[in-house]
């Protein structure tokens, strides 16, 4: 006899990336606080402005450079419609996640910046 079936559920891709944003967001401002207090202020500057840089160049980067490869090869007549299959998932697209990602992590960083300068 078998004992009962266990079911993973699956966690859509953007609420995932929302949430390591909001750790990765966290943890930035942790770290320049724990740098602040211990007597580092211009480290933990440092610290936040180099964050706050990195996750704002990687969303324009993601959001610039990334594009669904079969809408930029797809060679179909204009008065034709493109079919469903063609168009990309919107909820997982890579744009959209590394804007999940980056968002919490700008504001960390953000509040991370204006606050221990």
């Amino acid at each position: 006899m078998r004992g009962p079936s266990l079911r993973r559920a699956s966690v859509p891709a953007p609420l995932a990336a929302a949430l390591f944003g909001v750790l990765l967001g966290t943890a930035t401002f942790l770290i320049s606080a724990w740098l602040w207090r211990t007597g580092a202020p211009q480290l933990a500057n440092m610290t936040a402005e180099a964050a706050l840089l990195a996750a704002l160049a990687c969303l324009a980067a993601f959001a610039l450079l990334d594009g669904p490869a079969r809408i930029r090869r797809a060679r179909v007549p204009i008065d034709r419609a493109l079919p469903a299959s063609w168009w990309p998932r919107d909820s997982e697209t890579v744009p959209l996640l590394a804007a999940c990602v980056g968002a919490p992590l700008v504001l960390g960083a953000g509040a991370a910046f204006l606050l221990f300068r």
